[in-house]
This record gives structure tokens, C-alpha cells and sequence, in this order.
């Protein structure tokens, strides 16, 4: 199942395991976690994935990946395109104390994971211009815990995300499993 939302744009999204805002800080910080403000005039999208896992049909995967780029740009992310000469930069999100922090605007919550690891990614797509590197879009997946249920998962995107309609619903196929990290020149 695949849900896309749009959704106000968020002012500022934090993501990361607790431990990490409190024991780190500076560039060792910004490695390990997301705190993204993105510029007014980028458009927000969340969507809901629920998807059977290819190595072990029976385990269910849910994600929320909230995609943030212009408006005019934003259907081509949303199918796991880029530009030719965008860079893409990617990070794993990772948690050392099986839970997670995830802030947006002023609405926060800590969720327990029920184990170490990487809970997410966050990937960057820029390109090069005469005054330096220009983020066009940004996405944020964040991997739900496998006690969470799709609709706890949707309500919880209610309560982090403003002015959230629906704009599709559809059901995927298990051989349509979104990449959470793609190949060059395929997708993101």
C-alpha cells in the first residue's frame, strides 16, 4: 500500500537517535543525524509505504518518506527520478539505543525501534552552480518500527505534519518494492 500526502512545509525537520543530540556535537552530529531546514519555496510530500519485505514475504516493511523540493519538480522525485546533473548525497541514519527522535516544527515524539541499527536515510540532490552547491531537493525516509502498524503510522504523520490531503492511494505490488537507496542513472 502507498499513500502520498501533501502537507504544509515544514520549517525544520530533526531526526536521530537521542543519545547522539546529547553526547555529540559540530560535524560529528550533523554525520550521524537530520536537522533539515528547507527553503520557503520548497513544496512537502509524505508518503506511506507498507510493502512486503523481498527476502522474507511474510515481514512487513512500512515507511514514511517525506520529500521536500519546488512544486514544479516534485512529481519527478516523487517517482525516484533526479535531473541528469543533480549529485545525489546520501546518509544512513542509524540508532544505538533502539529508539529514535523525530521533530517536526514544534511537534516531537520519541519512538522505540525494538533494536539497534540504521532506521532511515536522508538523501540531498544538488548541483553545482557559480555560487556554490544549491540543494533542489531533499528526502527523508525514516523506517517505521515493525510493531507500528500502517495506521499508527499514518496517525502519527497526522500529528507531526500540518494541513495533511490525501492526493493518492494505491496498492504495490511486492516486485514494485521501492528502493530506499537507489542506483545511479536509474533513480535516486
Amino acid at each position: 500500500m502507498k499513500e502520498i500526502y501533501k502537507v504544509q512545509t515544514p520549517k525544520r525537520i530533526v531526526f536521530g537517535d537521542p543519545l547522539y543530540f546529547e553526547e555529540f556535537s559540530g560535524a560529528r552530529l550533523e554525520q550521524l543525524v537530520v536537522d533539515v531546514q528547507p527553503p520557503e519555496a520548497f513544496g512537502a510530500r509524505v508518503v506511506l509505504r507498507e510493502f512486503s519485505a523481498a527476502e522474507a514475504p511474510d515481514t512487513l516493511i512500512r515507511t514514511m518518506e517525506v520529500y521536500l523540493a519546488p512544486e514544479e519538480d516534485m512529481d519527478i522525485y516523487l517517482r525516484g527520478m533526479k535531473y541528469e546533473l543533480q549529485e545525489c548525497i546520501e546518509k544512513e541514519i542509524g540508532v544505538d539505543t533502539a529508539r529514535y527522535y523525530l521533530q517536526v516544527d514544534d511537534r516531537e515524539d520519541i519512538l522505540h525501534t525494538g533494536g539497534d541499527g540504521y532506521w532511515g536515510s536522508y538523501e540531498e540532490l544538488s548541483r553545482n552552480t557559480r555560487d556554490g552547491r544549491m540543494v533542489e531537493a531533499a528526502i527523508l525516509t525514516v523506517i517505521w518500527p515493525e510493531y507500528e502498524s500502517m495506521e499508527s503510522m499514518r496517525q502519527h504523520a497526522f500529528f507531526f505534519f500540518r494541513d495533511m490531503q490525501l492526493l493518492s492511494e494505491e496498492m504495490e505490488e511486492a516486485d514494485n518494492e521501492p528502493q530506499i537507496y537507489g542506483e545511479e542513472g536509474i533513480g535516486i
